[in-house]
This record gives C-alpha cells, sequence and structure tokens, in this order.
C-alpha cells in the first residue's frame, strides 16, 4: 500500500487551500444574493447576521479541532489496517464510489437531525426567521460533536481515504453555502441545475413552516438521494415560504445565548404559540416541478 500523507499534513493542506476557497465562494454568494435576492426579508439583517456569526463561532472551531480531526484521523487509521469494501475497488471507481458514499452519508445524517432527540440540536439552525448566506454557519457547536460518530465512523468502516474526506467536506460547506443562500438564479437554469444539485429554491422548502415541506429535500450537494427515497419537493412557489419553524416565531428569544441553551430547552409541538398549524394546499403543479 502507498505511503499516505499523516493526518497532520493533511489538515494542514486542508487550512492552506480550503479555507481560501470557502472564503471565496461565501464573498462570491454575498454579493450576488445581494445583488440578485431571492426572498423578501422579514428581519434587520443586522440583527440576524450578529447572532448568526456569533452562534457560528463556536461552531467552526468545533468543526476544525473535533469533526475535521476524527475525519481524517479515523479514515487514515481505517485504511492503514486495510478496513472497507471500498479499498478493494479500481481507482478510477473508487474515487467516484468515495464522493457517492460521503454524500449519501451527509443526506441520512441529515435526516436523523430531523428525528426528536437530534432535532434538539438542529432546531437552532432551522428557526432562523430568514434563509441567506449566514444560516449556513448557523449551527450549534454540539451538532457538531454529535455528528463525528456517524459522519467519520462510517467512512472509515467503509474504507474511504482520508484525502478524499477532507476534499468532499470543502464541496459540502460550498454547497451548503450556496443552498442556503438568498440567491435567485434564473428559473430555466435552476430547472436544469437542480436536476443534480440541491439548489436556493429547493433548499428554502426544506426551511418552510409547513412540516411535510420541511421533511422534503434532505441532500447537502447532490439530488440524487432525495430522488430515490422520495423526499423531493420543489413544487412550493419561494414567495409563498414563510421561513422558520411555528413555534419560535419570536426574533427577540433568538439571542446568542438563548440559541446556545437551546437544545436543552423542552421540544415543542409543530404549531404556532396560538396553537393553529401551518398549512398549504398540495400546489396543483407536479411534485418535481421548480416553481418560481
Amino acid at each position: 500500500m502507498p505511503k499516505q500523507p499523516s493526518v497532520a499534513s493533511l489538515l494542514k493542506r486542508f487550512d492552506r487551500w480550503a479555507t481560501p476557497t470557502l472564503v471565496a465562494v461565501g464573498l462570491a454568494l454575498l454579493v450576488l444574493e445581494t445583488i440578485r435576492p431571492l426572498r423578501r426579508r422579514t428581519r434587520p439583517r443586522t440583527e440576524r447576521w450578529s447572532r448568526n456569526l456569533g452562534l457560528a463561532a463556536p461552531s467552526l472551531v468545533a468543526m476544525r479541532f473535533t469533526l475535521l480531526p476524527a475525519l481524517a484521523g479515523l479514515t487514515y487509521w481505517a485504511t492503514r489496517r486495510g478496513f472497507g469494501l471500498l479499498l478493494r475497488l479500481p481507482p478510477p471507481l473508487r474515487i467516484t464510489a468515495e464522493l457517492l458514499v460521503l454524500d449519501y452519508v451527509a443526506y441520512t445524517w441529515h435526516r436523523l437531525l430531523h428525528a426528536p432527540v437530534l432535532w434538539r440540536l438542529h432546531r437552532v439552525h432551522h428557526i432562523d426567521l430568514d434563509m441567506d448566506l449566514t444560516t449556513a454557519w448557523r449551527f450549534h457547536f454540539g451538532e457538531m460533536l454529535a455528528s463525528i460518530p456517524y459522519r467519520a465512523g462510517l467512512p472509515a468502516l467503509l474504507g474511504v481515504r482520508p484525502g478524499t474526506v477532507l476534499a468532499y467536506e470543502v464541496a459540502f460547506e460550498a454547497c451548503t453555502a450556496f443552498h442556503h443562500s438568498n440567491l435567485r438564479l434564473p428559473l430555466n437554469l435552476e430547472r436544469h441545475v437542480v436536476k443534480w444539485l440541491v439548489t436556493p429554491r429547493a433548499h428554502g422548502i426544506h426551511h418552510s413552516v409547513v412540516h411535510r415541506e420541511t421533511q422534503s429535500n434532505f441532500g447537502v450537494g447532490l439530488t440524487l438521494w432525495d430522488r430515490l427515497h422520495h423526499t423531493l419537493r420543489l413544487n412550493v412557489p419561494q414567495q409563498q415560504i414563510t421561513i422558520g419553524t411555528p413555534a419560535f416565531p419570536d426574533a427577540d428569544a433568538q439571542t446568542i445565548k438563548d440559541l446556545l441553551r437551546l437544545p436543552l430547552a423542552p421540544l415543542r409541538p409543530w404549531v404556532r404559540p396560538d396553537g393553529t398549524v401551518p398549512t398549504r394546499p398540495e400546489p396543483i403543479s407536479p411534485l418535481h416541478q421548480l416553481a418560481e
């Protein structure tokens, strides 16, 4: 077996190339979503951005110093010991299989985040009352820690190489920034892109206060997994979507302190404070036809 770069050298390489790449992607999306906004903003940018970036700080630290070392370390350890079916694939097929496995792990992890136990952590992300680039970074640091056994353990058991898992993480973060952005792509262009990749309109539906819409579009990179598992929904017009969750409509209760403590708070039913449940008649357009 060829000698692999050490975990430390892989992480240094990640810092050297991934960080400026993701900063460039973020700046480009920030400019584009400002020029071509998709949905009308309901809350002031300064209010949301200060909270989202304040919450992102410990989350990004947790990602860099726990999740990324775990991803690289566990896969390095496993491949050195010959674990995993993917080790036996020929090189051209192996890299494709590794990337598909990683994207499917991301899809299934996202679905698990909507189960009651992990929803305590993930709802911090979903109760944002608008959605833009900063929502892509609005995750509780506990969600990063909770993801380690699944997002690092499964690739290690399957034989994904550490270099591939870190390369995919760059794509993961770039895709997350893209589909959370408030960027209005030309509709005809997005209808082509969404056949393969998760787009801002598709993920906007996932952040709807209507429960059946939130339980759709779990993909991170590819829409393939949503199609295979019948969780793809594209037919909801963006201007009819209310972003958030019905039990958390109060922006004043979403301070950084409140958001950091939220995983310890009791779960709330999917209803508004007045007891009503957000609903929407099923659109007439086909389920997989991307609406304006």
